[in-house]
């Protein structure tokens, strides 16, 4: 799979999305990590935790590597891509 984002790429995230919603399938959100924020896909759901992924498979870190995370480390949405 290819890439969603490139380099000089921006993003508009709406940090307010899952107030009063829940994330979905696909939804493309930014996530804390380690004291890093990343750009993943949600991919699915394992109980009340989220797993994404991201579209590189071979070189993405992402729930293959740190296994599912919880939706309180889901920063915001990405609502626009340009």
């Amino acid at each position: 799979m290819f890439p969603t984002l490139k380099p000089g790429h921006e993003v508009l995230v709406f940090n307010w999305a899952y107030l009063f919603s829940q994330p979905k399938v696909g939804d493309i959100v930014v996530i804390r990590h380690n004291g890093r924020e990343m750009i993943k896909r949600i991919q699915k759901y394992h109980d009340r935790d989220i797993f994404v992924y991201g579209d590189n498979e071979d070189g993405s870190t992402d729930s293959r590597d740190f296994g599912p995370i919880p939706q309180a480390r889901i920063a915001g949405k990405v609502v626009f891509i340009g």
